[in-house]
């Protein structure tokens, strides 16, 4: 049994590795990741502009006319330019792990334009005196995709001329800084072209532009996932069969979880901001219960007699209310430890994904927000924020369940923990 459990955690782990170690997913997961306190601040900005209690939205759109005003502008320039500042960090971050350090920020810039060029707008028209725009559309959540697409693009071109010196030099008396800005100017210069040719060629088309394109194809998986609670479900499910042989599932799973909802979480986060009806039930998100080792620590303190697992659930219960877990998962263990599989693994993320997906069918509790959260708030809190307070009483009642769950799995745990401790004190 032991050469099994073994041989299959051998297996996750190179599994994991080569997920770990996939390029691409570490540029999306870090571009994702330097963009986090923009979505952040404008998921905040979102929550105060729509959230609805009392007279608060009357006054909103009367007396607090200033404040709305100030929330949207902030919304607007942080989520509603989403792609923008992620087009930059793929391409900066794609220089970085490609070794092009020095020309990094110029790659995210050259992505920025590209981006731009791909981009449909309206020319300024000199006989009615309208000036040029970009409507925000596409430079939001929706031109996501196509961002990332341009950025990689853009950094391979740039590494394909870098590698074949295609490049301006100059003599090296020229400080660096200089230098290093000429040396840019050939690789850039194809890179707009490049995608000059594109979209020029798009408009060619029926289709229009490039950017209804790509959107129109990325939609199509968008919105299978979206209606997907059972592929949702796999993922959660991964995440934590991962952290039960000591791999960290959270830095393997997660960056596929952010890239298949994060989309679909901005387009509930922008109804919401605009009091509209939220379009996507499945967003890759669910009323939690604490992340894995908080219910269990509850259930060790009711029923635990051992004195090791009552000192191991006295030092880790604090950490684990904030969503640290590790205390827990190694100090008990969680990890390898074939009591806790089935609540840990599958029982508990059930209960999480699929009790808030009956209950948004009911209508018991609403869709989420997409407001983007902290993982270390404790849950009630993130339950609030995201699925209002019928999230947070679920969240409780949930959580409940959880600890009732893991009850009889830590009974038995515990008794032959407290059978080793005799053993050892007869000796």
């Amino acid at each position: 049994m032991n050469n099994i459990v073994n041989k299959f955690s051998d297996t996750l782990t190179k599994i994991s590795g080569k997920f770990a170690s996939n390029i691409i997913l570490n540029i999306i997961s870090s571009s994702f990741m330097m963009i986090l306190p923009v979505v952040m601040m404008g998921s905040i900005c979102a929550l105060f502009k729509g959230v609805d209690f009392g007279g608060y939205q009357a006054w909103l759109m009367g007396p607090g006319k200033s404040l709305y005003l100030l929330l949207d502008t902030i919304y607007q320039f942080t989520i509603g330019l989403l792609a923008i500042y992620l087009v930059f960090c793929i391409g900066y971050q794609f220089a970085n792990r490609k070794g092009m350090t020095r020309q990094a920020i110029s790659i995210g810039i050259f992505s920025i334009i590209s981006f731009l060029i791909v981009t449909p707008f309206t020319a300024a028209d000199a006989e009615t005196f309208t000036s040029a725009a970009i409507p925000l559309t596409w430079l939001g959540s929706t031109g996501m995709f196509m961002a990332i697409i341009v950025a990689f693009i853009v950094g391979s071109i740039f590494k394909l001329c870098l590698d074949h010196n295609i490049r301006i030099n100059l003599p090296d008396a020229v400080p660096p800084e200089v230098s290093n800005q000429f040396s840019v100017l050939l690789p850039g210069l194809f890179a707009i072209v490049s995608f000059a040719i594109v979209n020029y060629a798009f408009t060619l088309t029926s289709i229009g532009n490039a950017q209804d394109a790509i959107y129109s194809l990325v939609k199509i998986p968008l919105g299978y996932v979206s209606s997907s609670i059972l592929g949702y479900f796999i993922l959660i499910m991964a995440m934590y069969l991962l952290w039960f042989f000591g791999i960290h599932g959270g830095m393997t799973v997660g960056p596929m979880i952010m890239m298949l909802f994060l989309q679909l979480q901005m387009e509930n986060l922008a109804a919401y901001q605009a009091g509209e009806a939220l379009p996507h039930l499945v967003v890759g998100a669910h009323i939690s219960v604490g992340t894995g080792s908080l219910a269990l620590l509850v259930a060790s303190l009711i029923v635990a007699k051992s004195r090791a697992n009552r000192s191991i659930t006295k030092i880790a219960i604090i950490p684990a209310f904030f969503g640290v877990d590790e205390p827990a998962y190694f100090g008990l263990p969680m990890i390898l430890n074939p009591i806790f599989f089935l609540p840990f693994v599958i029982l508990i993320p059930a209960l999480q994904v699929f009790g808030t997906y009956i209950l948004q069918l009911l209508h018991l509790v609403p869709y989420c927000n997409g407001m983007q959260l902290l993982g270390h708030n404790p849950f009630f809190i993130n339950n609030f924020l995201a699925f209002g307070w019928q999230g947070c009483i679920a969240g409780f009642i949930f959580f409940v369940i959880a600890v009732l769950i893991y009850i009889p799995f830590m009974k038995t745990y515990d008794k032959e923990c407290l059978i080793k401790e005799e053993k050892n004190i007869e000796r």
